[in-house]
């Protein structure tokens, strides 16, 4: 009895994971694996193989939730979601492959460092300022552009225009099988790299980069998630039940992204990707034997993190780009 009740307990915890990860990840961009996959291994102390292939499940839900909303409303770029879908694939089964042997090596706790490695760089580049959004196209600027496109800002009440330049679209690409790879290696869907491909080097506006993301999320967690299966690192019941929650928190994510404001998505963003990324890092040194540091202190520094971080985004908020 006490066998069974610990068994449920661990599946409403995980679908309580799933819902916080598919809002977060639907509202993001980052398909919810990003932050499903800490959550499982900080909370639950699943092993990362393990919760990444409940979490590469769970992405694909996510994906599917928010993107046939997000295609309604005409956010999502296909042309260059198309154009980028080959490279997020072939890394994603690269990277799937790295992984398999990592485990069999026992350097396990390799990923975790890279995961946080990974977050880091992807949070220097959000940040940095940049111009892309155009108010006008006219015939001699659109020339200079391979890919335009226009979406109504319903937070701001105007029609946005943007466009991608064909140099921008093959750094886009170089960035997006690095992508692949680690949503192979880590089981992550590539989220965060997505969002770096398509918001940093496409320059995409962040709404049309977030569900442009989605798109591409589903299709590189699917690549992904098929090897993972075929490794035995997908654990049915779990991701079943993280699924059940992905799908309402995606579903919320849907609805609230057309209204909420760019500088608010990049604040959520930023803020969680340096809450996940420390904690990451203290797991792989301690794992690695490195650096262990006390799981109190461990969770006292990464709360303090989280909210530090906040506070200084909201400060600065008004010099966040939309």
């Amino acid at each position: 009895m006490y066998v069974i009740a610990q068994a449920l307990t661990t599946l409403v915890l995980i679908a309580a994971c799933g819902l916080m990860a598919g809002l977060l990840g639907g509202l993001l961009g980052l398909g919810g694996a990003v932050i499903l996959t800490p959550l499982l291994t900080i909370l639950l102390n699943l092993p990362i193989q393990y919760s990444a292939g409940i979490s590469l499940v769970s992405a694909i839900s996510t994906s599917v939730m928010t993107s046939s909303r997000f295609l309604r409303l005409g956010l999502p770029n296909t042309r260059v979601f198309i154009a980028l879908c080959s490279a997020g694939t072939t890394g994603a089964i690269i990277g799937s492959l790295m992984t398999y042997h990592i485990i069999n090596t026992g350097y396990n706790w390799v990923l975790y460092l890279v995961f946080s490695g990974v977050m880091y760089m992807a949070m220097a580049l959000v940040i940095r300022p940049r111009q892309h959004v155009i108010t006008a196209l006219p015939v001699n600027v659109r020339d200079s552009y391979v890919i335009t496109g226009s979406y109504l800002d319903q937070a701001l009440k105007v029609y946005v225009n943007y466009g991608v330049r064909r140099s921008s679209l093959v750094k886009a690409w170089c960035v997006m099988l690095f992508g692949g790879v680690i949503s192979g290696l880590l089981g992550i869907g590539g989220g965060p790299i997505n969002m770096l491909a398509l918001y940093w080097a496409a320059e995409l506006p962040i709404k049309v980069a977030s569900a442009t993301s989605n798109l591409i999320v589903g299709v590189t967690a699917a690549t992904s998630g098929s090897l993972y299966w075929f490794f035995g690192y997908i654990q049915p019941f779990m991701a079943m039940a993280s699924v059940i929650g992905i799908v309402i928190g995606a579903n919320i994510a849907a609805h609230v992204l057309p209204r909420a404001r760019g500088s608010t998505i990049k604040v959520l963003l930023l803020s969680i990707f340096s809450y996940l990324a420390y904690r990451m890092l203290l797991s792989g040194l301690r794992r690695g034997g490195i650096f262990v540091l006390p799981i109190d202190l461990e969770y006292i520094t990464s709360f303090m993190v989280l909210i530090i971080t906040l506070g200084i985004l909201l400060a600065l908020r008004k010099y966040l780009s939309e």
